[in-house]
């Protein structure tokens, strides 16, 4: 931001004020001069004593202007104040005749206190001082040139009124730099404050700007995000109904399959009790279990599908978790094999009624009772239940088993991931239970976590709400 000196803005002002005095002292010179010769009748040399100092007049006021042309104020000012110097100094030498020395020695230094004060008001006081030494100089020595010297009481007189004018014009001069500076300063705060306003608003047109780029891609963004979303759910409802026609159609051979090697297995008699081969039989009693894991596998995709597309229907209503507790360990007995491991119960005695899909709470914790049996060698599996005082009851199913990954423990619950830890031939699953189980929960109003240390075991903890008296209702997924 630029803001003008107040020097240039002062000298600017004087600058328009001394062109105004040049053009007046030249015109009125010229006016004085001409009137002299129509009024009187002058000789050559008389003639001469009137045209010298207009000539010096005249080559002052065209040096001033020169020099005002070319910015060279103060050599300007002197210029003009060196026209009228010698402008005065010869009109108070006059050798023509005794009366004429008078009056040039005592009336023509009147006029030097005027010219001090004009160079006063231009330049600085130090100026003024020095024209006021040119004008003793001169009201002193000029009469004296080819007369006797002598100082006269009107030259004292006048002397001192040079100095009163050279005071006055430096007090002028201080108030009119006063008032300069203030004008100035009042300037710089006009300036200041609309430099401020225009680079505040100019701010705010480029925030604006800004912010209506940001919202148009915004507007963009979420265009884009409703399309991807709108994609995503079709691809999920796509995928949900591929998997469900899928699986409808995998189980009706897969339930053959395993139908009849059960049949071969157990009932010889459906084939006139013929006695199959050991090799025969152990064929298909590898047959018969891995036609029954995949047959869980594709009841685990079929619920998930389920899930996906919105078609899982919950029967929710009181459930009595002692009949669902008793059967759970009883199918878990079976799930451990012969492995040292005793599986125990931590609930009170009068078990708390939940609030839930009972065939839905009995896969939950026989999906975690199978993960358990399945990473635990030894030791025990305890199934647990207390009421909570959030009007929840809590679930939890611990073991003794191989523990999992801090880094796996995120990613337990996702559909097809499984833990690093502890894979090996019979740990092998689809990774489907816990992802189900979280589903299922969610739909029932519950929430399942859980806490493992590497190599000691993990808890599964998953919580159902309490029932209360209120009408149960079939609840459909997204209703």
């Amino acid at each position: 931001m630029n803001v003008p000196n107040k020097v240039d803005f002062a000298q600017e002002v004087r600058a328009e004020r001394l062109s105004v005095l040049w053009k007046a002292t030249l015109a009125l010179a010229v006016f004085i001069v001409w009137g002299t010769l129509i009024l009187a009748s002058l000789s050559i040399g008389n003639l001469a004593d009137v045209l010298l100092p207009l000539l010096a007049i005249v080559v002052g006021c065209i040096a001033c202007r020169s020099l005002l042309l070319a910015n060279r104020f103060s050599t300007a000012v002197w210029a003009y104040a060196v026209g009228l110097f010698v402008t005065l100094a010869l009109l108070m030498y006059t050798p023509m005749s005794q009366d004429s020395h008078t009056i040039g020695r005592d009336m023509i230094p009147f006029a030097f206190p005027l010219l001090i004060f004009i160079v006063g008001l231009l330049l600085p006081f130090r100026s003024a001082l020095f024209a006021m030494l040119i004008s003793i100089v001169l009201t002193l020595v000029v009469p004296a040139l080819g007369h006797e010297f002598g100082v006269s009481r009107v030259q004292i007189f006048a002397i001192s009124i040079m100095m009163l004018a050279a005071g006055i014009a430096a007090q002028m001069s201080g108030e009119l730099y006063g008032i300069a500076e203030w004008a100035l300063a009042n300037y710089r705060k006009e300036r200041d404050v609309a430099y401020r306003l225009y680079d505040t608003q100019q701010e705010i047109q480029m925030s604006l700007l800004r912010q209506k780029a940001l919202t148009e891609q915004v507007q963009e963004t979420n265009r884009e995000l409703d399309a991807a979303r709108g994609a995503a759910m079709e691809a999920k409802n796509f995928r949900g109904q591929f998997l469900a026609n899928m699986s409808h159609e995998l189980r009706t051979p897969l339930n053959a399959i395993i139908g009849f090697s059960e049949a071969m297995l157990n009932y010889p008699m459906m084939y006139g009790n013929q006695e199959l081969p050991p090799s025969y039989q152990q064929d298909l009693d590898q047959i018969n279990t891995s036609g029954k894991h995949l047959l869980a596998l594709i009841n685990d995709i079929l619920d998930l599908s389920k899930v996906d597309a919105g078609k899982l229907d919950l029967e929710i209503e009181q459930v009595d978790l002692e009949e669902v507790i008793h059967g759970v360990i009883a199918t878990a007995s079976g799930l451990k094999g012969d492995k040292p491991i005793k599986i125990r119960r931590d609930t009170p005695d009068a078990l708390p009624l939940v609030r839930g899909d009972a065939l839905r709470i009995r896969q939950i914790m026989l999906n975690l009772m199978s993960n358990a049996a399945k990473f635990t060698d030894e030791g025990t599996i305890t199934i647990g239940v207390r009421e909570q005082e959030n009007n929840e009851v809590l679930f939890w199913i611990a073991d003794t088993g191989i523990g999992i990954a801090p880094q796996d423990m995120d990613k337990i619950f996702e559909e097809f991931r499984q833990g690093t830890t502890g894979r090996r031939k019979g740990r092998a699953g689809s990774g489907l239970g816990l992802a189900i189980s979280r589903q299922l929960l969610n739909l029932m109003g519950g929430r399942i976590w859980a806490e493992s240390t590497l190599g000691k075991g993990s808890i599964f903890y998953f919580t159902l709400p309490v029932y209360t008296a209120e009408p149960a209702e079939p609840v459909e997924q997204g209703s």
